[in-house]
């Protein structure tokens, strides 16, 4: 799988879980302690985000990092 493919999953998974916990982009940000732009390009698969940025989000969530990338 090419690194765009893992992008469009962490996308769709990121989406997918703010919206189960019904969180909004803003809430996600100052959660993780990343900006809101950050979490929205994230979130439409432009965004080329740092390991330390994806764990940020994870915890932010409350979710395992294979929730978010699963690398299989």
């Amino acid at each position: 799988m090419d690194i765009k493919k893992y992008y469009e999953k962490l996308a769709k998974n990121m989406r997918v879980e703010r919206a189960k916990r019904k969180i909004s982009q803003l809430n996600l940000a100052t959660k993780a302690g990343i900006s809101l732009d950050t979490v929205n390009m994230i979130e439409r698969g432009v965004a080329n985000p740092t390991l330390f940025t994806i764990i940020s989000i994870a915890k932010a969530l409350d979710v395992d990092l294979n929730t978010l990338i699963p690398i299989k």
